[in-house]
């Protein structure tokens, strides 16, 4: 099967935290999908029209439409082997792995992006091709003038300020520091001999401050980034968390999400 034959499609922001949660949980249910990367804002317009809901990422085909990488495991956890689901049925487990999701989705994943967004978005240059890339030639014509206007949005929705990033950092190390505890024993998942969503969860917020190999999202490589981010980067790969994040990457991501 060819991405032109790909019975699904996958609309996307493409940095967005969730687009490469979605790529994490797609590949793991071995789902054939073409991904369509679109300018931020516009891609919500598209969603609504098409999944009947402003929130990307929205998955849809064959009288599918689900928006977001939760609502992708709850549907597909149904039809896939136990020891395969996302979201596992047995407790204390279901437990642990709806505590990470929440940790590293819901906290990391909005301090990533505040940090990302704070120290990356005020330069254009490096940025205009990565915010664009993948998207559709004529709409990326249309939008690129207005990087300004888009930056503008995504600082009001963050709500980004210098104050907000120091502290979206501090905890971003807290949050590390915690996960490195958790990881003393060389366990080879965060919840115990299995994959799950937490896994994934963790993988994908923590990318945008590792920048591991593999990584699906668009940013600029580490030697074109402004010096305060790289300084970011270079520390926290430092963390054992860092080598857990590459390893997720390494036995679930290692080749294209999907053709």
């Amino acid at each position: 099967m060819t991405e032109a034959t790909a019975p699904y499609s996958l609309l996307t922001f493409a940095p967005m935290v969730d687009s490469e949660t979605c790529r994490f949980v797609l590949k793991h249910y071995a789902i054939h999908y073409r991904e369509r990367p679109h300018t931020f804002g516009w891609c919500s317009v598209l969603a609504l029209g098409r999944c009947g809901t402003l929130r990307v990422p929205a998955f849809h085909g064959r009288k599918l439409r689900l928006a977001g990488p939760r609502a992708l495991v709850e549907h597909f956890d149904r039809s896939c082997p136990t020891q395969q689901m996302l979201l596992p049925s047995q407790q204390p487990l279901r437990i642990q792995v709806e505590r990470d999701w929440e940790r590293y989705n819901g906290y990391l994943a909005l301090h990533s992006a505040v940090v990302a967004y704070f120290h990356l978005l005020p330069h254009r240059e490096i940025m205009i091709e990565p915010f664009f890339r993948g998207v559709p030639e004529r709409e990326a014509r249309l939008f690129r003038g207005a990087y300004p206007f888009l930056g503008g949005l995504l600082t009001v929705l963050l709500q980004l300020g210098e104050g907000k990033a120091k502290d979206s950092l501090t905890r971003i190390r807290m949050l590390f520091e915690a996960t490195d505890m958790r990881l003393r024993d060389d366990r080879p998942y965060l919840a115990g001999d299995r994959v799950t969503l937490g896994d994934f969860g963790l993988a994908a917020a923590a990318a945008p401050l590792l920048l591991p190999s593999g990584y699906g999202s668009p940013i600029p490589p580490l030697d074109r980034m402004p010096n305060d981010y790289s300084m970011i980067v270079k520390e926290m790969r430092q963390h054992p968390t860092a080598a857990f994040v590459q390893r997720i990457y390494d036995r679930h991501y290692t080749t294209p999400p999907a053709v």
